[in-house]
């Protein structure tokens, strides 16, 4: 029986393909299955947007977000926002600064500083969202409504 061996240039070379391949992010703990909490957690028809609160702390609350175009400009007046992209890519607006993100990238936002959100990837964009302190109620107003605020 003849064996054949592969080169070890061969190896080295699949060895570092896989290392490239990129890993979809994962929520571990609250959600350990994303594909399994995205399936329960459908968007509806026409719908376009969607938060799902997945834990909370006494400094933080935690959602799973989907978004399928995009959002307007907004600002939280009381709390501070992280996002982490999990799944698709977009733009995210952060004041006056544009920043192409896809999985894997995150952004801290200010409470009172104005962001949006456009989708664009095939598919709706899935986030990982933290408030502090945690998000309790409305707190989401218009970007620009108010004296301070620049457009």
């Amino acid at each position: 029986m003849r064996h054949s061996r592969r080169p070890p240039a061969f190896l080295l070379g699949v060895t570092l393909l896989t290392a490239c391949v990129a890993r979809r992010p994962q929520v571990a703990g609250s959600v350990p299955d994303l594909d399994r909490f995205l399936a329960a957690h459908r968007l509806s028809r026409g719908e376009e947007f969607r938060a799902d609160e997945i834990g909370r702390t006494a400094t933080a609350s935690y959602h799973v977000v989907q978004v399928v175009r995009g959002e307007e400009p907004h600002r939280y007046l009381t709390h501070d926002s992280t996002l982490v992209v999990l799944r698709s890519r977009g733009v995210l607006v952060i004041g006056n600064e544009r920043f192409a993100v896809r999985a894997g990238d995150a952004a801290v936002i200010p409470r009172t500083t104005p962001h949006a959100f456009v989708n664009d990837g095939r598919s709706a964009t899935i986030t990982m969202a933290v408030f502090s302190p945690p998000l309790d109620g409305p707190d989401r107003a218009p970007a620009f409504d108010s004296p301070g605020i620049d457009r």
